[in-house]
């Protein structure tokens, strides 16, 4: 177990330097063979070393991930570790792919990609917490609405992810599309970086609460947070669903003292579809089991609830979650 130990931190290490790198303003996705160890050239050490697909190092998808590796670990036994990613979409090719053990998710996604192949290859282990879209620019930028933003340069997320996602389907919403907003594909991290140098206007953050990011912004300059009003949300569900009209809390970002209205969208943990039955339950077991755990390292694991195995997206619950949540159920 030492052995193992020493060798997921090393691996972990190699992982990060090994994940995403921005490149003109895009991410670069890292070669198969080096983002799980299932890949051909492996050594029966490797296969010992199961992945977590994630995302952006400065997102709760990464943070979370990083808890849930160290948690299979200590209770299950068995080495995890995560691996940075774009998120959402690059999460789900990885795992359809079995080139990720487990992936995070937003249920937008899904469809996007109703008749993709990657599809019947994904089950769902369980609901996690919903991520509130975040659209933030400085105090002293004068914007305060949508209708400031035509003619903005607005960060949109990373290609491939759901912020990217979840952006541009809200500027389509409002009529803001691409003749009338410059857009820059940054990750958390840039994004925030981009407003403090004023290379940027706005920027949309799709999280949960609070984004490491947006907090450590705000602690240093005025920002405001601009609205999403609801007939856009209504908008965005007449044409999408999976979008609930949601509120970033009061005081969850230093100097917005007010509710801002916006949107959410659920998160889901992924596996594929030849994943263990037994392991499956286990992990799902495992998980809420020790969930105090989660919610210690981010506030946004408060809002993981998991009561059922069901959900209106087009990828099914895996066999061994159905059986933990129908347990759960009749207990």
């Amino acid at each position: 177990m030492e052995k193992r130990r020493l060798f997921t931190g090393i691996l972990f290490i190699f992982l990060i330097l090994a994940g995403c790198t921005a490149v003109n303003g895009k991410q670069e996705i890292p070669s198969p063979a080096l983002a799980h160890p299932q890949s051909e050239h492996k050594s029966k050490q490797d296969m010992d070393v199961l992945i977590i697909a994630t995302g952006d190092m400065s997102g709760v998808y990464f943070s979370l991930g990083q808890a849930i590796a160290a948690m299979y670990e200590k209770y299950d036994g068995v080495a995890w570790a995560a691996q940075v990613t774009n998120a959402s979409f690059q999460n789900v090719d990885l795992v359809s792919k079995k080139k990720a053990d487990l992936g995070f998710a937003t249920v937008d996604v899904f469809s996007e990609m109703a008749e993709d192949d990657s599809i019947p290859n994904l089950r769902v282990l369980t609901e996690l917490y919903s991520n509130y879209i975040q659209i933030v620019t400085l105090e002293h930028s004068g914007i305060s609405s949508f209708k400031d933003l035509e003619g903005k340069r607005i960060g949109v997320g990373p290609d491939k992810s759901g912020t990217k996602l979840a952006a541009e389907r809200i500027l389509s919403a409002f009529g803001l599309d691409d003749n009338k907003v410059e857009k820059h594909f940054l990750t958390f991290t840039q994004s925030a970086d981009a407003l403090r140098n004023g290379t940027i206007d706005a920027a949309f953050f799709s999280s949960g609460l609070p984004n490491p990011e947006i907090a450590s912004l705000a602690s240093q300059m005025p920002i405001t947070l601009i609205p999403v009003p609801e007939e856009i949300v209504s908008k965005l569900n007449k044409e999408h669903g999976n979008y609930s009209e949601n509120v970033i809390a009061p005081d969850i970002y230093e100097g917005v003292n007010e509710g801002i209205q916006t949107v959410s969208v659920k998160n889901v943990l992924l596996t594929h579809k030849d994943f263990p039955e037994k392991e499956a339950y286990q992990l799902v077991n495992t998980l809420y089991k020790h969930l105090p755990e989660l919610q210690k390292i981010h506030p946004a694991a408060q809002d993981i609830i998991g009561t059922e195995a069901k959900m209106e997206i087009p990828i099914d619950f895996h066999p061994g979650a159905k059986k933990f949540f129908s347990e759960k159920t009749n207990s």
